[in-house]
């Protein structure tokens, strides 16, 4: 390792420890921080601090919506980008229903609509949408669980 670019982070050890940890060389880091764009800390996060999560889904879909998307190249965006970026953060925290929600919401108007800030009309419900291909439904995943 490199004592330069490495910091350690230390929580539920008392001071005698952390001083021999210092010791070996390597800088304290202090909490908060981001890693691999997700923010760490040493307490649950608050729900205005999932913020760049929606961001970064808004932010995609907003891009997105300028181009002339299928109805099946959207549901494929879905699939991949979109859902592997919420399960990345859903690997690491406990997302709460609220955000949970909005996800659902922001995807479900992307779907249908191909735009986030107008609602299309559904066609069907996000529930039945998020079934097995054969029970029905589109093989998208439901956060809410």
């Amino acid at each position: 390792m490199n004592k330069s670019k490495t910091e350690l982070f230390t929580s539920g050890v008392g001071q005698s420890e952390s001083n021999a940890i210092v010791g070996y060389g390597f800088s304290t880091g202090k909490l908060p921080i981001r890693y691999l764009g997700l923010p760490l800390m040493s307490r649950k996060l608050k729900i205005s601090e999932y913020s760049p999560l929606l961001a970064k889904i808004t932010k995609s879909f907003k891009s997105w919506s300028a181009k002339l998307l299928s109805f099946a190249g959207r549901l494929q965006l879905l699939k991949t980008v979109i859902f592997g970026t919420v399960n990345f953060w859903i690997s690491a925290f406990i997302l709460p229903k609220g955000c949970i929600k909005e996800i659902e919401s922001i995807c479900s108007r992307f779907l249908w609509s191909g735009n986030i800030d107008r609602r299309g009309i559904a066609k069907v419900a996000w529930s039945t949408v998020c079934l097995p291909k054969d029970e029905g439904g589109l093989g998208l995943r439901s956060f809410a669980v």
